[in-house]
């Protein structure tokens, strides 16, 4: 009887904003969705300090111990 590999998603341990989270996410979209970032709207990303293009979002894999920071512009004055 063969036995089906089954992958088990294991938490990630990073920082987002400050905050010290867990996540499952892979990737930083992946994240931003599961944080409920409206990603339709003018938001800004990086991972340990380096600008992450919105165009690359998908393909930025997290890793243990990333620091992501999440930016959004605040109108008024």
């Amino acid at each position: 009887m063969n036995t089906p590999n089954l992958q088990i998603a294991s938490a990630l341990s990073l920082q987002v904003n400050g905050e010290a989270v867990q996540t499952s996410s892979a990737t930083l979209a992946d994240l931003l969705a599961e944080r409920g970032y409206d990603t339709t709207q003018a938001v800004a990303c990086a991972v340990n300090r380096s600008f992450v293009a919105r165009t690359l979002w998908a393909q930025q894999i997290l890793q243990p111990g990333d620091a992501i920071e999440v930016v959004s512009p605040v109108v008024g004055g």
